[in-house]
C-alpha cells in the first residue's frame, strides 16, 4: 500500500509519516495534506507529489507505478489550487480490500523485521510457506494469524483456488458468488454446524472480543468451503446438469433442484445440507441458481446476471459487519439497524408502505395472488407488488420472510391467474372434499372442474411446486392419469351442434332459425347458431367452423335480416315441389302469406342487395319478372322508401349531380350541395360500407354505385388526404399547380405558408412512405419520385431499388 511504503520511506529518515508528507505536498510553507491519518487508511498523491517521491527514494516513477496499485489510483482533493497535494482515505469505497505482510517473508525480503500492509486477492491472504493467514482489521495495521496444526487444509484450498483462477474464465465471479453463499451460512447458527465452531476455536482469538473474533475469522474459518463451492459453479459442466434438472422451470425454492442440493452437499461435507437448505426461497445461492436455469431474455445476458450478487446479498465491508453484529457501537448507540451500502431509505420506506397495504389485503382475501391493476384505496398494490417480484430474487431475506408470512406463495414462478385458480379449488376441497377426477369432477362449478381437468392433462409439464400443491387437495399424479372431463369439449360441442344443424337442414333447407329459443330433437339450435354467428362476426377472416357450416347452408349467415332469409327459403321449397310463379297474375299457386312476400319483393327489387337479387333469380324472379308485377299505392310508397334507404335517394341524386359537375366525391363532413348535406350523408354511407366489410368480409352493395361515380369515395387513408388531393387536382388541370419551391409558388417554409403548399411539400418529403396507390395519384398530377426529391433536396434515388413505397399513408 502507499501508506505503508512511504511508512517505511519516513522511517528510514527517522521521521514520522505525517511530517515526510508535509515536507512533499508543501505550498509556500504550507501542508497541501488533507484528510486523517489511521493506521488503516490509505494515501493518494498528486503529479507533482508522485514526481517528489520518487527522486526523494531514487526509484523511477514507472517501478513505484508496478509496485503500488494505488499509486495513481485517485487524484486527491486540495487545499491549494497548486502545487503537490496528498489525500488520506480509509473507507470501504476507497480502499480496496489489503492486510499485513508475512512477517516472515517481510524479514527476509528486508535484511531485518519491517511491517508492511499489502493489497491483497483472496488467493493471497495465506502464507504457504510459512502457514499464516494475513487478516484485515479495521482500525488496525491487520493481523497475522498462525494456522492449527491441521493447516494443511487451508494449504490445499488455496492451490485449488490458484488452479481454479488459471482455468476458468469466471473463477473470479464464481468465488465472489461462493462467498457470499458461505456468509450466508455462516450467520445462520445452524445446530447440526460442528465443524467451523471447532475450526474458530481452534484458531484462537486471543485478546480479541468474541464477538469481533467471529466477525473477523469468518473468511479464514470458511475459507476450504467457499473455494470448493466457487470451483463447483464455475463448472460448465454441471452447470448445464443443473438446467436440465430444473426442465424449463425457475425454482420456487431449492427443494425444485435436486440436482444442486447435493452437489453442494457433496462439495462442502455436509451432507445435511441437502435437507437444511430444501426450503430457502431467498439468498444468494438461490438467486444464483433461478439466474442460471432462468431462460435469458438476450444473448449473454443470462450468463451476466448468474454472476452478478445482489446488494441484499454482497458481503459487508467489515467494519459495517462490525457495527451489525456488536450490541453497541461506538458512541453507546446500537446498530442492528445499519443500512446495507448500494441501498437507500427511500428504498426502504417504499417496501414498508407497500407491506402495510400488502397486510390490509390479505386481512381482507386471505392471500396475496393480487392482479397488477388491484389497488387497496389509493396504493397501487398490484403494481407494487410486481416490481417487488420483478426482482424478488435478489430481495434480502429479511423482507422475503416477512412477505412470506402473509402468504408463503406470494412470489409463485407461475401465473397470478393460476394461483387464483387454485385457491377457488382449494376451497372448495375444503367443504367439500378432494375432487373425484375419474368422475369427471361431479359436484365442482364448470369453470372450476375444468381448470382442474386442464391441469390434469397438463400433469407432467406443471412445475414440483404446482404438482405438490394439487396433490394438497387430492389430484395426484395417480389421479391426474384417470381424470375424465368436466363435460364435453368445446370441439365436442361443436360436432353435437353440427349434427343438429345438419338434420335440421336437410328437413326445412335452410338454418335461419328463428331465435334463441329454437329447439331441434330437444337440442338448443337456436341459441348454439346464434353463438356462432357472434363468433363469426367477431373473427377477422373466416373460421374453419364457419367454412363447415357454409358447406350445410352458404347463407346460414346472411349480411340481411333472417326472416327474409326463412320467407325466400320457404319460396324456394315450393317452387321444387313444382308450384310456378306467376309474377303477372300476382303469384296465384302460393299461400296468401308467401305470395305477399314475394310481391314485396319485386316492388322493392332494385333495392336489394346483388346477393338477393341472385338468390331471386333462381328462383326465376329476374328484373324483368319483378318488373310486371301490379303494384299497390301502398307498394309503390314501400319500394320508393326501400330505396331511398338504400341508395336511391336524394343524396345519391346529389351525389351524381356532384360528380357530374366536379369529376370526384371527396368533400368535407359539412359541405352542401344544391341544399343538400352532401357531405354529412357521404360519411354515414363511407362508415356503413367499413362495417359491412368487416362483418361480412365482402363490399358493400350499394357501394358500387358510388364507386362509380368517384374509385376514391372511401380511400383506405385518412379523408382528408383525398380533400387536399382533390384540391391539387383541379389546380393541375387548370394549369395553375406550382410545387413548393417552384418560381412563383406561395408562401414559404413558415406559418403564413399556404396550407396547400405546405400539404404538397410533406407529400413530397414523404412520398417514399406513401401507399402505392397514392403515389399513382400524385404521379397523375406530375408529382413522381424524381420530382419529390427535388422539392426536398434529397439526391436522386430513382434508379434500380432506389424508389420504394411503404405502406403508411
Amino acid at each position: 500500500m502507499t501508506q505503508s511504503f512511504l511508512s517505511r520511506v519516513a522511517a528510514r529518515y527517522g521521521v514520522g509519516l505525517r511530517d515526510l508528507l508535509a515536507a512533499i505536498a508543501e505550498v509556500g510553507g504550507l501542508s497541501n495534506v488533507t484528510g486523517q491519518t489511521r493506521v488503516d487508511s490509505e494515501v493518494y498523491l498528486n503529479r507533482q507529489a508522485r514526481d517528489r517521491v520518487s527522486q526523494l527514494c531514487r526509484v523511477p516513477e514507472d517501478h513505484l507505478r508496478q509496485a503500488l496499485p494505488a499509486w495513481a489510483q485517485e487524484e486527491p482533493r486540495k487545499r491549494f489550487a497548486a502545487g503537490p497535494a496528498a489525500q488520506f482515505h480509509h473507507t470501504a469505497e476507497k480502499v480496496v480490500p489489503w492486510g499485513p505482510a508475512c512477517p516472515e517473508c517481510a524479514a527476509r525480503s528486508a535484511g531485518r523485521a519491517e511491517g508492511a500492509r499489502l493489497y491483497l486477492e483472496p488467493q493471497q491472504r495465506m502464507c504457504a510457506l510459512h502457514r499464516r493467514w494475513l487478516m484485515q482489521v479495521p482500525g488496525m495495521a491487520g493481523r497475522v494469524v498462525r494456522l492449527p496444526a491441521g493447516g494443511e487444509l487451508w494449504v490445499q484450498a488455496q492451490r485449488r483456488h490458484v488452479r481454479l483462477l488459471r482455468h476458468s474464465l469466471v473463477a473470479v465471479q464464481a468465488f465472489e458468488v461462493a462467498a457470499a453463499v458461505t456468509a450466508s451460512w455462516w450467520w445462520q447458527a445452524w445446530p447440526r454446524e460442528h465443524v467451523w465452531p471447532s475450526r474458530l476455536r481452534s484458531l484462537g482469538s486471543g485478546r480479541i472480543d468474541p464477538q469481533v473474533w467471529r466477525v473477523l475469522a469468518r473468511e479464514l474459518v470458511t475459507y476450504p468451503e467457499t473455494v470448493a463451492l466457487a470451483t463447483l459453479l464455475a463448472d460448465d459442466g454441471f452447470r448445464q446438469c443443473l438446467i436440465a434438472d430444473a426442465r424449463g422451470h425457475v425454482p420456487f425454492r431449492l427443494a425444485d433442484l435436486p440436482v444442486l442440493l447435493s452437489a453442494v452437499a457433496r462439495c462442502v461435507g455436509r451432507p445435511w445440507y441437502g435437507e437444511q437448505l430444501a426450503d430457502e426461497t431467498s439468498g444468494p445461492l438461490f438467486a444464483w441458481a433461478y439466474q442460471c436455469v432462468r431462460p435469458p431474455r438476450r444473448i449473454g445476458h443470462g450468463e451476466q446476471a448468474m454472476w452478478a450478487v445482489a446488494p441484499a446479498h454482497r458481503l459487508r465491508p467489515l467494519v459495517d459487519e462490525l457495527a451489525v453484529r456488536m450490541p453497541v457501537g461506538a458512541g453507546g448507540q446500537k446498530a442492528e439497524g445499519k443500512r446495507r451500502r448500494g441501498l437507500n431509505r427511500q428504498s426502504d420506506e417504499s417496501f414498508t408502505a407497500g407491506l402495510a397495504h400488502a397486510g390490509q389485503y390479505v386481512l381482507e382475501h386471505g392471500n396475496l395472488a393480487v392482479q397488477k391493476d388491484t389497488m387497496v384505496g389509493s396504493f397501487r398494490l398490484g403494481e407494487w407488488l410486481h416490481n417487488v417480484q420483478t426482482r424478488a430474487w435478489a430481495l434480502s431475506p429479511d423482507r422475503v420472510r416477512a412477505l412470506t408470512v402473509f402468504d408463503p406463495w406470494w412470489n409463485v414462478p407461475w401465473s397470478v391467474q393460476w394461483q387464483r385458480s387454485y385457491y377457488r379449488a382449494r376451497d372448495h376441497a375444503a367443504v367439500d372434499g378432494p375432487p373425484d377426477a375419474a368422475a369427471g369432477f361431479a359436484g365442482t362449478a364448470v369453470l372450476n372442474g375444468e381448470w382442474l381437468y386442464l391441469q390434469c392433462t397438463q400433469y407432467d409439464a406443471l412445475h414440483p411446486e404446482q404438482q405438490r400443491l394439487l396433490a394438497d387437495i387430492g389430484v395426484t399424479a395417480e389421479a391426474a392419469r384417470t381424470a375424465r372431463p368436466r363435460r364435453a369439449s368445446m370441439r365436442a360441442r361443436f360436432e353435437t351442434g353440427l349434427a343438429h344443424a345438419r338434420a335440421y337442414a336437410a328437413e326445412h333447407g335452410h338454418l335461419a332459425v328463428s331465435g334463441k329459443g329454437a329447439v331441434h330433437e330437444g337440442y338448443p339450435l337456436g341459441a348454439w347458431l346464434v353463438a356462432q354467428r357472434s363468433k363469426a362476426h367477431r373473427a377477422a377472416r373466416p373460421t374453419e367452423r364457419s367454412r363447415t357450416l357454409d358447406a350445410v347452408d352458404p347463407w346460414w349467415n346472411p349480411p340481411w335480416p333472417l326472416s327474409w332469409q326463412r320467407s325466400f327459403a320457404r319460396v324456394r321449397r315450393l317452387v321444387q315441389d313444382g308450384h310456378t310463379l306467376d309474377a303477372l297474375r300476382g303469384f296465384p299457386d302460393l299461400e296468401a302469406e308467401s305470395a305477399l312476400w314475394l310481391s314485396h319483393q319485386c316492388a322493392v327489387y332494385r333495392s336489394l342487395q346483388h346477393d338477393q337479387q341472385c338468390l331471386l333469380a333462381g328462383i326465376g324472379i329476374t328484373a324483368e319478372e319483378a318488373g310486371k308485377v301490379p303494384m299497390t299505392a301502398e307498394e309503390a310508397k314501400a319500394a320508393s322508401q326501400a330505396a331511398a334507404r338504400l341508395g336511391g335517394s336524394a343524396g345519391l341524386a346529389s351525389a351524381r349531380s356532384f360528380a357530374a359537375a366536379y369529376r370526384h366525391l371527396a368533400v368535407s363532413s359539412d359541405f352542401v350541395h344544391d341544399g343538400y348535406p352532401l357531405g354529412r350523408w357521404l360519411v354515414a354511407q363511407r362508415t356503413k360500407e367499413r362495417r359491412h366489410l368487416r362483418a361480412t368480409g365482402n363490399a358493400w352493395p350499394p357501394g358500387r354505385r358510388l364507386t362509380e361515380l368517384d374509385p376514391w369515395w372511401n380511400p383506405p387513408w385518412h379523408f382528408p388526404w383525398q380533400r387536399h388531393y382533390q384540391q391539387a387536382r383541379t389546380l393541375w388541370q387548370e394549369g395553375r399547380l406550382l410545387l413548393p419551391g417552384q418560381h412563383g409558388a406561395p408562401g414559404g417554409r413558415d406559418e403564413d405558408e399556404d396550407p396547400l403548399m405546405a400539404w404538397l411539400r410533406r407529400q413530397c418529403a414523404r412520398h417514399d412512405v406513401l401507399q402505392l396507390e397514392q403515389q399513382n395519384l400524385l404521379a397523375d398530377i406530375g408529382i413522381t419520385a424524381v420530382t419529390a426529391r427535388t422539392v426536398t433536396g434529397l439526391p436522386d434515388r430513382s434508379g434500380p431499388g432506389g424508389d420504394r413505397a411503404g405502406a403508411g399513408s
